[in-house]
């Protein structure tokens, strides 16, 4: 048994006193209890303790350089899962001990989870797209018959994929179907989502293009990945209808947030920022499910460990500081299944933890101090 002790302890949902978390085994015993004297203690000082943070968007295989089909066309499968590691390595160093993998060649990321000292990942294999489509170079081109549509979930179920990923629309860097274009049907796409909940897998939709939106709402798609709002116009004002329409679906919507400072983003992204800040806003104030995933891996701004420069894009959207600490760890931990083992600094739950320095909820910048990193109970960050 050891103690970990801070000046402030944040559970998941609030802060609690006494700032003192025990784990044993792997798993938190209590939290907000006083130290047994017979037990060893980490003091911490001066920082806050927090779950793990979990990053819901994900691509391990990627790492910046070069469009997204250079950065895999010249590695083979060990090479790709060697950069997949040294990518879960960085997260793990940022803070994020839990993290969806929605995107990998060759379902090499699903080997990677067995391994306590990276982050627990939660893989989709390649991503299911037209022949063509978004991504097509990571092998999950697929036909739009129902048959190979439900072949193309079932390999992934029978693999042992945690979720499906389905491309809905375009993508940046896939020239060959524009960011705003939709790949799928509302029948092709309702059809992965059945056979996917039939096999007891959850879908990660791709959209970017409103379109691509409406008809993975249609579908009963369980994430809305990105939620940029494109059109072939550019990114206008989405209508408050739509946004309405996906604050009541029950859908998480999964926000691209957190990118490193001083680093150039694509033009397709900076010149809508100012109508995506205020739809993701209005979407907060209409109670929407909002969580982050950074897409890390995809450019040199979102470099692997920029989960916690999201922070302040929540703050800017209008959560307050407790909201932003829960959607990156409770709510997170909600939207990708595993609500019942992390998220939460509670009994039974994986001691999954991190130290921050100073106070998160004065200090925006906190998330970005982190100092030391437990998982599974073990110390695999600072000294």
């Amino acid at each position: 048994m050891l103690a970990l002790q801070a000046a402030q302890l944040f559970d998941g949902d609030r802060l609690i006193s006494p700032p003192a978390v025990l784990i044993e085994g792997g798993e938190v015993l209590a939290a907000g209890v006083s130290v047994p004297e017979t037990v060893p203690v980490v003091d911490l000082g001066n920082q806050t303790l927090v779950p793990g943070l979990i990053d819901c968007h994900q691509h391990l295989c990627f790492d910046g350089n070069g469009s997204l089909e250079e950065q895999v066309s010249g590695l083979d499968d060990e090479d790709l899962a060697l950069q997949a590691r040294t990518s879960a390595e960085q997260e793990l160093r940022s803070g994020v001990t839990t993290l969806r993998d929605l995107g990998d060649r060759g379902f090499v990321t699903l080997a990677l989870r067995d391994d306590s000292s990276l982050p627990t990942i939660l893989a989709a294999g390649p991503p299911i797209t037209r022949e063509g489509g978004h991504c097509w170079f990571l092998g999950g081109t697929c036909s739009t018959s129902d048959a190979a549509l439900r072949r193309a979930v079932i390999e992934r179920a029978e693999r042992g994929c945690d979720v499906v990923k389905v491309m809905a629309t375009g993508g940046l860097g896939t020239p060959t179907f524009p960011i705003w274009e939709s790949q799928f049907t509302v029948h092709e796409l309702r059809v992965i989502v059945d056979e996917a909940h039939r096999t007891g897998l959850p879908v990660a939709a791709h959209c970017h293009g409103i379109v691509g939106i409406e008809r993975a709402l249609d579908a009963g798609a369980d994430s809305i990945e990105h939620c940029s709002f494109m059109t072939n116009r550019g990114r206008p004002e989405p209508d408050d209808s739509l946004l309405v329409r996906l604050a009541s679906s029950g859908a998480v919507i999964s926000a691209t947030f957190g990118r490193l400072p001083d680093y150039p983003q694509p033009p397709e992204f900076t010149a809508g920022w100012a109508i995506l800040m205020p739809a993701f806003r209005r979407l907060n104030e209409l109670g929407a499910t909002v969580v982050v995933g950074t897409d890390a891996g995809i450019v040199p701004a979102k470099a692997h460990g920029v989960l916690p420069y999201a922070f302040g894009d929540l703050i800017e959207i209008g959560l307050n500081p407790v909201q932003a600490l829960r959607s990156m760890t409770t709510v997170a931990a909600e939207a990708c299944g595993v609500a019942d083992r992390k998220g939460r600094l509670a009994p039974g739950f994986d001691a999954d933890i991190i130290a921050m320095a100073g106070d998160p909820l004065v200090n925006p910048d906190a998330p970005l101090e982190v100092s030391s990193v437990w998982r599974a109970g073990e110390r695999v960050v600072g000294n």
